[in-house]
Formats: C-alpha cells, sequence, structure tokens
C-alpha cells in the first residue's frame, strides 16, 4: 500500500512538472519589441541552463552587459557560474551576479552564501536579487516574513559592498513582495506590458522583455534586458557602479561581515 502511494505521489509531481514546464515554454508571453532608439543599451542573463557560452560571440553582437547566476538558498552554487563569469569578463562586456532567493530559507545565510562565492570578482556591475513565485511553491512563509528575510539578504550584503543591490522580481512578486517596499534598492523589472512596464509609478533600472532571445554562442533561448536610458546615462550609470563595487575597503567588509554572522 505504501509503495503505490510513493508511486502515485511521484507520478503526480512528474505530471505537475511537466504541466508547468508545458505552460511557460508554450503559453507564456515570449517576448516583445522595444524602441531601440530610446533604449539603445541591451544586455543578457544567464545561468547553468544557458549551456556552454561563447563569450566572444556574445560580445559582437551588440550586447553591452550580462548577469550571471551565481547562487541560490543557503548552498547551492550554480556548476557553470565560476567558467561564465571568468569568460565573460575578459570580454569588453559589464558583468554582474544575482541570486536566486528562496522563499522559505533565512535571508541572511543565503547572503552568506552568495558572498561566498563573489566576493572575489570586484569591479562590477552591482549584484542583483532574484525575487520571484516561479521555483518557490509552496510557500510556508508569509509576505511580511518574507519581505523581513528579503531586508535580510539585502542588509548583509549591502554591508559588505558598499551597494544597493538591484531587485530582479516579476509583475506578481513585485506587487507582493516589492511593492511600497525597499524604495532605494533600483528595480529590475519582467514585465510584457509595453505601455506600464511597472505597476505603479516607480523607476525601473533594467527591464527584462523577453525570454526567447537568440544569439549567436548560445544554443537555447536567453531572456533579453533593457537599461533604461540612453547612450549617455549608461556611461554615467556603468561610472557609477565600478566606483562603487571597487571601493578599497570591499574586501575587508566581506571579511566582517561574514565573521560577524559566524560570530
Amino acid at each position: 500500500m505504501k509503495k503505490g502511494y510513493l508511486l502515485a505521489l511521484g507520478i503526480s509531481v512528474c505530471l505537475i512538472i511537466l504541466i508547468i514546464i508545458t505552460i511557460r515554454t508554450y503559453f507564456a508571453p515570449k517576448g516583445i519589441n522595444i524602441d531601440k532608439e530610446k533604449y539603445p543599451i541591451t544586455g543578457i542573463d544567464v545561468s547553468r541552463h544557458s549551456g556552454i557560452i561563447d563569450w566572444n560571440k556574445i560580445e559582437n553582437q551588440d550586447i553591452s552587459f550580462v548577469y550571471i547566476k551565481a547562487t541560490e538558498g543557503e548552498d547551492y552554487l550554480d556548476p557553470n557560474y565560476l567558467s561564465n563569469v571568468t569568460a565573460a569578463r575578459k570580454t569588453n562586456l559589464m558583468v554582474g551576479d544575482y541570486h536566486f532567493f528562496r522563499f522559505n530559507k533565512p535571508g541572511k545565510t543565503q547572503a552568506v552564501n552568495f558572498l561566498s562565492h563573489t566576493r572575489n570578482f570586484i569591479g562590477k556591475l552591482t549584484p542583483a536579487l532574484d525575487v520571484e513565485e516561479w521555483g518557490n511553491m509552496p510557500v510556508i512563509k508569509s509576505e511580511t516574513q518574507i519581505r523581513k528575510e528579503i531586508a535580510s539578504f539585502l542588509n548583509t550584503v549591502e554591508k559588505a559592498n558598499g551597494c544597493k543591490m538591484i531587485i530582479y522580481t516579476n509583475v506578481n512578486s513585485y506587487n507582493r513582495y516589492i511593492k511600497g517596499q525597499f524604495p532605494d534598492n533600483p528595480i529590475w523589472i519582467c514585465s510584457f506590458n509595453k505601455n506600464r512596464i511597472l505597476p505603479d509609478k516607480r523607476e525601473w533600472l533594467f527591464w527584462q522583455h523577453a525570454h526567447n532571445g537568440k544569439l549567436a554562442g548560445i544554443k537555447g533561448f536567453v531572456d533579453i534586458n533593457t537599461f533604461n536610458g540612453d547612450e549617455i546615462k549608461w556611461k554615467k550609470y556603468i561610472d557609477q557602479e565600478v566606483n562603487c563595487v571597487m571601493d578599497k575597503d570591499f574586501k575587508l567588509k566581506i571579511y566582517h561581515s561574514l565573521k560577524s554572522f559566524w560570530d
């Protein structure tokens, strides 16, 4: 009886996963075209799902920046992170790291996981925190508790590098966990509404508007992102970013951040 129950449960879980993948693949919004005269700066974000990437080809396709998945939860390191970040930093691309936030795990221990794997790669874009319900079901904690853990993550990382983290999220998760909160953190929004990118009047920094981008050097689809500004504004932003993340006390701050946690 027990074996039959476990078998049925396993089949049910597999079917649910298959249905979710099918919906995301065939029915989810794929992307929209945007005005490149207004938004000329384009970037991508990648993880192990992007496979082996030819970074030399990427930088020759009008791509200005890339965010690379580094960590997830309390102890996960993306298996392609080190190879991706090492190769990408040899190009002219501006490179940043991101962490996928687990709603049911403590924010501080997730931050330590992120810092422990990314602290040696300074002089890049400020890091991003990926906050979305996709991949986080079932959610056990309340929205208030989740916001508290997000704040804990942000505070820990920001004390280490002196820069306000970017928050990546989609419209639904923005409304539930971010809207009205974290006013000093730049927003990187995933939205397929061309006329209303954010559901309120808050300004966005990056806009992810396609999941089905195709580039030479990446076999499958890749997410396409846009910077909110022209080339002059981009240059000013980059100068600001580099000055921030190359703080001369960067490594010392990380050390004290990690030490205070374990003490």
